[in-house]
């Protein structure tokens, strides 16, 4: 859904990633844009069962304080319970924000449970989650879906190269990494194509999708410099990019 950053950009939008599963629509992070992206696919405010948060930074975040307001619309209010996860320490960023907008984005129809999921696995509607933390900030967390058919999905959010992150990609069938910046201008908390590229061959997942991408990426050869250390199947994220498994 997002592919970029805060940074603006024609082309993409902040971090997001829509998954459908059986009768389920869930987002991985709520960045800026994400509410119109949304629309574009058909969806609302009133379709999505989950929200998995990979930290509270703005670019993975900010889209969701117009969901809960647009929750409150008297005139098409939303109904269905929300469950957010996160890693340790979202109950508290979440209570803080709403005491930050006092009642304008107060759950009244509906009700918000915040579940702190920490390196662990859980299910949801069948969906199985492991998390790990990840090498970015103290409340960063990477996430690995499984679903009922075998297959996976990994989404790293922000985060330098670790461990964790080739642990919790191991084999998956789709890793999502993020690639903020190329090879010679090295951010530390984040990675580049030529890290992305090991990672995902140590981590021996079959797709690689790069993602995350400050604007000086689209001038880059990202991919050359990823394929020089990966060997499976490599994509550069856009929005609304979609794979069906």
């Amino acid at each position: 859904m997002g592919s970029g950053t805060m940074v603006p950009s024609n082309e993409r939008n902040s971090s997001g990633v829509l998954l459908e599963y059986e009768n389920t629509c869930s987002m991985v992070d709520f960045g800026y844009g994400s509410m119109h992206s949304l629309l574009k696919k058909g969806l609302t405010y009133h379709d999505i069962d989950r929200i998995y948060f990979t930290h509270n930074h703005p670019d993975h975040i900010c889209d969701l304080i117009p969901f809960l307001f647009a929750s409150r619309y008297p005139k098409d209010p939303r109904k269905k319970d929300l469950q957010i996860i996160a890693g340790p320490g979202f109950k508290q960023f979440f209570d803080t924000l709403m005491k930050a907008y006092k009642n304008w984005l107060v759950p009244t129809t509906y009700k918000v449970e915040i579940i702190e999921q920490d390196e662990e696995t859980k299910s949801y509607d069948g969906l199985v989650v492991t998390s790990k933390k990840m090498k970015h900030i103290e409340l960063s967390r990477g996430y690995r879906f499984e679903f009922s058919n075998g297959k996976s999905v990994v989404v790293s959010g922000d985060t330098d190269y670790c461990d964790e992150m080739i642990d919790l990609g191991r084999k998956a069938d789709l890793m999502i990494l993020e690639c903020s910046m190329p090879d010679e201008m090295k951010v530390q908390g984040h990675m580049t194509p030529s890290e992305c590229g090991k990672l995902a061959q140590k981590a021996n997942c079959r797709k690689l999708c790069l993602t995350h991408f400050y604007p000086v990426c689209d001038q880059k050869n990202l991919r050359e410099k990823c394929l020089a250390e990966y060997s499976g199947d490599l994509f550069l994220a856009e929005d609304f990019m979609e794979f069906d498994f």
